[in-house]
């Protein structure tokens, strides 16, 4: 019989007793309590879900059918009881038997409420090549960064920063375990139009990620166009940016309604290419396998990033000098380098690209006297988004910075947030070896696509043989790859004027 595990920290009495007295600190507590009960509520239902997904396969394999057939059925039951269609279903069932026959360390973190099904499912989709022989210290090695440290404030990681270290892990200990997503997502690019009520539609599409982040430049760049006094907000201009492209304009149009508009002494700043920046290491550039990091957009693997360089204008980038400067806004090498460093907002959980915040003092630099405080260098200057330094600055929350960032809440909650950092690794094992590429050449983007639809047929294979051979034909093409970069590497081409392989890279 199947333990349900749920309230067994008391909060059932916690949730019926709670008045509106509550403290701040305790609902904040009430709501972290509830929300690792609720990750050990899908632990369970996903163990129960795997169960009857065994039994059933054992009750038709006993009749001779095929496994896919109680695939079907459990798809069923679980979609009447659950009031679900069969695709979710099938998710649940897909991840449930993932936890119970591969993800043993996952499911024990999320048995204990450590990890919520969201990074579970992130967790399960990033690692579904893995061999299984590699599963283990893949897991392993993961978890101790996708898990809150033991050390007071510590958080764990979630979203793109999760995947991003999971592929930078796999890239290292199974390399043709990596998903192969990128082929089947190019090949899938689309860009849709429907309508959406109210004399509005919306627009929906799929494009190769260097195309997204050149795109979405241009509209930021088109949307400060116009001059201050334009009341539209920073959403709305982006918007009409769209209209602007479509028009071949290089301009939104100002509508402050003002006769002495100053939009004509603005609109020099989109004579310009939009950049996209890609941060790869020199190993990687002279045709090494560690991935890059393409920013706002996260890993991409090496053979990628070479793709995106080819084209593209690749500086190195330099550690800022010793030399404490006196004025308020970092010089070109320090802004850089503190991007490449941040790798995004560096505040609790943010995705925001690095090239898209802010750099904050942490202590104020002294306007009247900037040799006595807040000094413009890499100790004492952290990237946030827009959102995010408002936010530090609206004296809700706190920030100290000894010994790297720590937030305290409005509650005193105190939060220790992971940086991106360079390439995904943390700001002190940063090296100044690294190159930014920027570039508007095309690359393929990093969306999952399958089916599981079945076909009517007396014989086919299982749901968990089709998967096999996808994932067993996602290993070779990642192999072969491997092997024909391998091959190059070791076959000097002197005729193509590269000169020899010991020779240092020409930059």
């Amino acid at each position: 019989m199947f333990d349900t595990g749920v309230f067994d920290r008391g909060v059932r009495e916690t949730v019926c007793c709670l008045a509106d007295g509550e403290s701040d600190v305790g609902l904040v507590e009430l709501m972290t309590d509830l929300h690792r009960s609720e990750a050990v509520v899908a632990e369970r239902k996903l163990a129960v879900i795997a169960e009857l997904f065994v039994r059933r396969t054992t009750e038709v394999e006993s009749d001779g059918a095929w496994t896919s057939t109680a695939h079907e059925v459990v798809e069923a039951e679980i979609g009447a009881a659950l009031t679900m269609g069969r695709a979710a279903a099938g998710r649940l069932i897909g991840l449930g038997m993932s936890l119970r026959t591969r993800l043993h360390a996952t499911r024990e973190a999320m048995a204990r409420g450590d990890l919520d099904l969201y990074r579970v499912r992130l967790i399960e989709d990033a690692t579904a090549n893995v061999s299984d022989d590699r599963i283990g210290e893949v897991e392993h090695q993961l978890l101790e960064q996708v898990l809150a440290p033991p050390r007071s404030g510590g958080t764990g990681l979630t979203g793109r920063r999760l995947t991003n270290a999971a592929n930078r892990i796999i890239a290292r200990l199974d390399p043709a375990g990596v998903r192969a997503k990128r082929e089947k997502a190019q090949a899938d690019r689309f860009v849709g139009v429907g309508a959406a009520g109210g004399g509005m539609c919306r627009i929906l599409g799929s494009i190769p990620a260097v195309q997204g982040c050149a795109f979405d430049a241009r509209l930021r760049e088109l949307a400060n166009t116009v001059c201050p006094k334009d009341l539209r907000t920073y959403e709305q201009r982006r918007a009409d940016g769209l209209s602007a492209l479509i028009d071949g304009a290089g301009f939104v149009h100002c509508e402050c309604g003002r006769v002495d508009c100053g939009q004509d002494s603005r609109l020099a700043t989109t004579a310009r290419k939009p950049l996209v920046h890609l941060i790869m290491l020199d190993a990687t550039l002279a045709g090494g396998d560690e991935p890059a990091y393409l920013d706002g957009c996260g890993i991409v693997d090496a053979a990628h990033a070479r793709e995106i360089a080819t084209d593209a204008e690749v500086e190195p980038v330099r550690a800022p000098s010793s030399v404490v400067p006196t004025t308020y806004r970092p010089g070109a090498v320090l802004d850089t380098w503190m991007r490449v460093l941040a790798g995004g907002c560096e505040w609790l959980h943010c995705d925001v690209a690095a090239w898209n915040t802010d750099l904050d003092h942490h202590r104020p630099f002294d306007h009247s006297d900037p040799a006595t405080g807040g000094p413009t260098v890499a100790g004492n200057m952290t990237a946030y988004c827009r959102n995010h330094h408002r936010l530090k600055h609206s004296g809700h929350w706190a920030v100290a910075a000894d010994g790297g960032i720590e937030l305290v809440a409005p509650t005193g909650h105190r939060y220790r947030p992971w940086s991106s950092g360079l390439l995904g690794v943390g700001r002190s094992d940063a090296a100044g070896s690294d190159h930014a590429a920027g570039s508007d050449q095309a690359a393929g983007s990093d969306h999952a696509a399958g089916s599981d639809h079945a076909a009517v047929a007396a014989r086919r294979r299982t749901r968990a043989q089709n998967r096999a051979a996808r994932i067993r034909a996602e290993r070779r093409r990642r192999q072969a790859h491997l092997d024909a970069v391998r091959h190059r590497r070791a076959t000097p081409n002197w005729s193509s004027g590269t000169g020899a392989p010991d020779e240092p890279a020409p930059f």
